[in-house]
């Protein structure tokens, strides 16, 4: 009886999708740093200016990781307000929620799950790996995918270059 059920419980965690919709973005790169440099640009306001002029981090589970794109716009268009730290592991891992583009109001009150994951490679390589998941299906959340889909590796490509920049 106990072996049936375990069979059963088996197949069903085994066949249920980690995302409902089976979208994930994913983006990785290596690069020559050390994860402590990786981190610092994750989490700190004058690190995160790579990716755009203004931020609000308080790094704690539950605290503010508000992401301003446009910082003099009017609330609600500035990026990603309303934006919080899920949960981190320095040097290692940071989860965060993400908001969607503002000019997109179908899908922009939901926040969606970003992990940033910061891999030692070698003594002087580290890997960097985006996921970014929680994705619904048509309408704006096929374009916020796309939008995404794109964009990640740019924002990786952009944090490279900040740390070959602060190297020379």
């Amino acid at each position: 009886m106990i072996r049936v059920l375990l069979a059963v419980l088996a197949a069903v965690f085994l066949t249920v999708p980690a995302n409902a919709t089976g979208r994930i973005i994913v983006a990785s790169v290596e690069m020559e740093a050390s994860p402590a440099e990786i981190w610092a640009l994750w989490t700190t306001e004058e690190g995160l200016t790579f990716f755009a002029p203004a931020s609000n981090i308080d790094l704690r589970p539950g605290g503010e990781y508000e992401v301003y794109f446009l910082p003099d716009a009017p609330d609600g268009q500035r990026g990603s307000e309303g934006t919080t730290v899920l949960g981190f592991q320095e040097n290692r891992m940071l989860t965060i929620s993400w908001a969607l583009p503002p000019y997109m109001p179908e899908v922009r009150p939901h926040l969606t799950p970003l992990t940033i994951e910061i891999i030692p490679v070698s003594g002087t390589v580290t890997s960097v790996t985006l996921t970014h998941t929680g994705w619904g299906e048509g309408g704006e959340w096929d374009e916020a995918y796309a939008y995404f889909q794109q964009n990640w590796p740019l924002v990786l490509t952009a944090m490279s270059e900040a740390l070959t920049d602060d190297a020379e």
